[in-house]
């Protein structure tokens, strides 16, 4: 980011004043049926509802604000009382002000030296966002606020190129209006002022026009406004200067906006409700008219390019190759050799003290460093260090290309989004004996041959491609999670024992990860705690240790000692729960009549639990779950099978889901599946006395 200290001090003067001019306006009066309402008759049942909400991104000013009306109907709705203001960095705090105003028309400001009610929370670990509460938010009341922001960082043409327009507005000078919330809203305005005037050319990279286009999803009947018809033009090259056009703003009025429904284990919301996405592309595109396949035709040739210059094969890279795979007799194994090379360099994404901020931000908008470079320093991101190996792998003879994708935990690529800035994330295809195997380098210990879930299924850029390709889905049995436990019981229901908890793929990737970027008993603590929903009502546990935590060479094993108490007792009979561990991690799909949202259950898995219990002395089993075979054609099976010793059962549990995604028509059938399995995960171990045992 290249703006100079004065440039920065002026933009943050002006930001500040500027904005203080607009607080200083009168707020809205209330009407009195606003005052009067207990009820909205547009959205049946709502805890809250905005009446007013509005969203300014001030590019002349230098400046973002929001300001907004919501009327609390029930005491549910009070939680609208807190206000997040969108995450900032080292620049000045956010303007705020705000009242309640009680259903008798009394106000309640916020209390004189506003600014020190804002509080600060963690968010990922380590970034901080702020926010502050309106008082007395009581049922009835109408809540008010308007908080202001100062841009800092857009001078610069470099700062535009490839920035996604995000919810973090102040990170990226392109807006994404988020159109639809979680309360009805009966009237909204967005505006966006494109024109900066401290605007200048970039150094390196933008030598062509551009225009800012948008992507809307919006209810039938509305669009975007604006005063011209073709697009916001740049014009700048090496040294030239910028020019702007007369299209310099944009602006939304709407009405009577659902509200969405967050639902469980549903896609990234972005592309998924109604919300506008502004962006930078060629001007080309736009004069040219180019349909969206031509558009990723040739910018994908465009970033193919651009790749092959950062990888290219020095005889420094060679000299490397032929050290690293010495002994590899096959194109695999020295694909293999060169991976475990890459894997020990310093990956920066994962470095413990950086912030979570900067460790996960998308990395197409940065310039890829040249691999010779990484090489020679031994420390990368994760998209320097995927294409060094790109580039070492084509330095030992092997058929590889690079390949861009969006990442699945934030967003869905969307073809008819004609924009790069949806790519986030550099891997690598390698075509061996015909087969073609994906790798994900830039994920520091993710194994040979498979992907962080959040790149598998997901689309982008792939060189010597013809247009967007998708990356393949995991199987089943590299998502595997064993849960193993041998225990003890007594006629007291007390149980005592050890329980065996076996990953691979992307469970085993999250906990080395985390072991990555936290101290061992931050580690230690979040498994713990993970073991609240795995075991049963009245059982304890706590990991004893880890094996495998630090290399994706093996499994991941976690060894847990486990206590308490389990189940119930009828007169000397004991009733204990079918299945020691948790079956039961959808079940929101059994009670949920209806969905909305698409499915996603992020990769395919298999789940094998095997727990021994060894009986009370005097005691044998009266009942058992039955053994059973449940499946759903081309899905996922249930399969149980019990075996009974002297004085011990052993049952087993085994689900494989080879679906990941699945659309909301769907629904139904994912729904009754469930159900069956919910219906068979409550059956019971039931123990008694042994006939002729001792007080029987």
């Amino acid at each position: 980011m290249r703006v100079c200290v004065f440039t920065v001090l002026l933009l943050i003067l002006s930001a500040l004043s500027l904005p203080l001019i607009g607080l200083a306006q009168k707020f809205t009066e209330p009407t009195r049926e606003e005052l009067q309402m207990t009820s909205d008759p547009k959205a049946p049942g709502a805890s809250a509802v905005y009446l007013y909400r509005e969203e300014i991104n001030d590019h002349r000013n230098h400046a973002i604000s929001s300001y907004a009306r919501i009327k609390i109907l029930s005491p549910e709705g009070a939680k609208w009382a807190v206000v997040e203001v969108p995450s900032f960095g080292e620049g000045p705090p956010p303007i705020i002000e705000g009242r309640t105003i009680r259903p008798n028309g009394e106000v309640v400001p916020l209390a004189e030296g506003a600014q020190t009610l804002l509080k600060y929370h963690q968010n990922d670990g380590e970034l901080r966002t702020a926010y502050f509460t309106l008082p007395q938010p009581d049922p009835g009341s109408i809540l008010e606020y308007r908080w202001k922001l100062p841009i800092l960082g857009s001078g610069n043409l470099e700062d535009l190129e490839g920035q996604p327009g995000g919810r973090s507005v102040t990170g990226g000078p392109l807006p994404y209006w988020d159109v639809q919330k979680e309360l009805f809203i009966h009237k909204e305005r967005f505006y966006f002022d494109a024109v900066d005037p401290d605007l200048h050319p970039p150094q390196f990279h933008l030598t062509e026009p551009v225009s800012i286009l948008y992507k809307a999803y919006l209810p039938q009947g509305y669009k975007v406004r604006n005063n011209f018809n073709v697009g916001n033009l740049i014009v700048g090259g090496r040294g030239g200067p910028g020019l702007w056009s007369g299209y310099d703003f944009y602006s939304l009025d709407i009405e009577d906006v659902p509200p969405y429904k967050r639902e469980v284990d549903a896609p990234p919301e972005i592309g998924t409700i109604y919300g506008v996405r502004f962006y930078l592309t060629r001007m080309q595109y736009v004069t040219r008219e180019l349909s969206v396949d031509s558009f990723w035709l040739e910018e994908g040739k465009n970033w193919a390019r651009t790749v092959d210059q950062v990888v290219g094969v020095s005889s420094a890279l060679q000299a490397a190759v032929g050290q690293i795979t010495v002994g590899a007799d096959t194109p695999e194994a020295k694909a293999r050799k060169l991976y475990d090379a890459i894997q020990t360099l310093d990956n920066t994404d994962f470095a413990r003290v950086k912030s979570m901020a900067e460790r996960r931000q998308p990395h197409l908008s940065e310039e890829l460093r040249r691999a010779q470079d990484v090489w020679t320093e031994k420390v990368g991101s994760s998209n320097d260090i995927a294409a060094l190996y790109l580039a070492l792998a084509r330095a030992a003879g092997l058929q590889a290309d690079g390949v861009m994708v969006a990442d699945r935990s934030r967003h869905i690529f969307d073809h008819n989004y004609p924009s790069l800035d949806q790519l986030d994330a550099l891997l690598v295809v390698l075509h061996i004996d015909g087969k073609d195997i994906y790798l994900d380098p830039g994920e520091k210990l993710c194994p040979f041959g498979q992907l962080h879930w959040s790149h598998t299924l997901a689309g982008g850029l792939e060189q010597n491609a013809k247009g967007p390709v998708y990356t393949p889905q995991n199987l089943s049995k590299d998502g595997m999670t064993a849960h193993s436990a041998d225990l003890t019981l007594d006629v007291q229901r007390g149980v005592t024992g050890i329980a065996r908890i076996l990953m691979n793929g992307p469970e085993a990737l999250r906990w080395r990860q985390l072991n990555l970027t936290s101290a061992p008993e931050e580690v230690r603590r979040k498994f713990n705690e993970s073991l609240h929903d795995l075991l049963p009502q009245g059982i304890t546990g706590e990991v004893d240790h880890f094996q495998g935590l630090d290399s994706p060479a093996a499994n991941l094993l976690a060894v847990v000692k486990v206590s308490g108490q389990l189940g119930t007792s009828t007169g000397k009979r004991l009733l204990l729960p079918g299945f020691f561990f948790s079956t039961g991690a959808h079940a929101q799909f059994e009670s949920e009549e209806k969905r909305e949202n698409a499915i996603d259950l992020h990769y395919a898995a298999q789940a094998i639990d095997d727990v021994v219990y060894h009986l009370p002395a005097g005691y044998t089993v009266e009942s058992a779950p039955q053994q059973v075979q449940l499946p759903w054609r081309n899905h996922a099976v249930l399969v149980i099978k019990t075996a009974s010793g002297a004085g011990s059962i052993e049952i087993k549990h085994i689900f494989a889901r080879s679906f990941v995604l699945l659309e909301a028509k769907e629904y139904p059938a994912l729904r009754e599946y469930y159900q069956k399995l919910a219906t068979n995960d409550q059956q019971q171990l039931v123990l008694a006395p042994a006939v002729g045992a001792i007080g029987n």
